[in-house]
């Protein structure tokens, strides 16, 4: 089963405590926007602060962001420079 942004921000914390994270690091967001990531994917300015609460990392934040946003989940290959 494939992580999901709701799943991220529970781990984290919860959705006041990365707010609050995020805040005291200078940005402007509030806990409702937070729970607004399930919809519309944890967008990437973000990512420094949710990968430093969490074990997840960029990987599994592009899945979980593919899954709430509803689209293909589609990797780089690198192995193609290989060939």
């Amino acid at each position: 089963m494939s992580t999901t942004v709701r799943q991220i921000i529970k781990d984290a914390g919860g959705a006041e405590v990365i707010a609050t994270a995020i805040v005291s690091l200078g940005g402007d967001i509030s806990k409702d926007a937070v729970y607004k990531w399930s919809k519309t994917g944890i967008p990437d300015r973000h990512w420094p602060v949710i990968i430093g609460m969490t074990e997840y990392g960029p990987v599994e934040l592009y899945g979980a962001n593919c899954l709430a946003r509803g689209v293909p989940l589609v990797l780089p290959l690198h192995s193609i420079e290989a060939a």
